[in-house]
């Protein structure tokens, strides 16, 4: 299943997205994620998918972000979260 991440994910869509990201994990589903839309993307967002990677790596579940928007990928470089590698 894909979670089409919306273009202004701040703190109040933080915990939607968790729980859209934990459902896909506990049901042992790859996590395919759009990321195109994404015009501005906050820290609780990133801590967010960073910890859904790594509890999705934990299980072998494979994890991919297509088409990361400039955005997501400036605001990852600046707080040094990766989200975008693949697993």
């Amino acid at each position: 299943m894909s979670i089409v991440l919306s273009p202004r994910l701040d703190t109040a869509a933080a915990a939607p997205l968790r729980q859209a990201l934990q459902k896909l994990i506990e049901a042992a589903e790859p996590v395919a994620i759009d990321a195109v839309a994404v015009d501005q993307i906050g820290q609780a967002c990133l801590q967010v998918l960073a910890a859904a990677r790594a509890a999705a790596v934990a299980r072998g579940l494979s994890w991919q972000v297509a088409f990361p928007s400039v955005a997501m990928v400036e605001a990852g470089e600046l707080a040094a979260i990766d989200v975008l590698a693949a697993a």
